[in-house]
């Protein structure tokens, strides 16, 4: 059943949806009115499709378009579970806060993704998914120490972190992410250019 969702005014300014076409930004929040309460969606093309955009037969072959668009920039993540296929919104809990939350019906996705997203990705699968249940982020410890930032970049004092996107070196569009956000957008960054 679909519920009230939340659009954040820095959704507009984001990477991501500047990446991806009008229609890809449309499907991406239409995504979040028929999602569970965890983020997931049931993947079958056509019924999504009839879904989204009732009446409409071109979104029947447009669609597939603007998933991958959105699955490139990381907005999304397709995964299957025992031979059926699902849609996971990366990030999901960031951005929904639900008051009410009922128990997901659908699976989660497998720590251990497939064998052509490489060994850097799995491991950030399986500890981000520990950390909370969602697989928004991981420790910078994870990585190989390339793309590790230096602690002393964190901040003067080792022990206290500089404050909430004032890293040096490092620019946000969100205003503000944290630690975890910064590193789960370094570790993005690594994985494009290993993959």
């Amino acid at each position: 059943m679909a519920r009230a969702r939340t659009i954040k005014p820095k959704f507009l300014r984001s990477r991501s949806m500047r990446a991806v076409s009008g229609m890809a930004r449309l499907t991406f929040v239409q995504l979040w009115l028929v999602a569970d309460d965890a983020g997931r969606v049931v993947f079958q093309p056509l019924a999504l499709a009839r879904q989204l955009y009732p009446g409409d037969p071109q979104a029947i072959e447009l669609l597939p378009g603007w998933l991958d668009e959105l699955e490139r920039q990381q907005c999304i993540e397709r995964y299957a579970v025992d031979r059926l296929e699902y849609v996971r919104i990366v990030n999901w809990h960031r951005h929904q806060k639900i008051s009410h939350p009922t128990p997901g019906r659908l699976p989660a996705r497998p720590a251990a993704l497939r064998k052509e997203s490489g060994e850097l990705r799995k491991t950030f699968a399986r500890e981000s998914e520990k950390l909370n249940g969602d697989g928004v982020s991981s420790p910078l410890a994870q990585f190989p120490e390339r793309f590790a930032t230096p602690r002393e970049a964190l901040g003067k004092n080792p022990s206290e972190p500089c404050a909430t996107g004032s890293s040096p070196g490092f620019t946000s569009d969100s205003g503000g992410e944290g630690f975890f956000g910064r590193a789960a957008v370094l570790a993005r960054r690594a994985l494009a250019r290993v993959g």
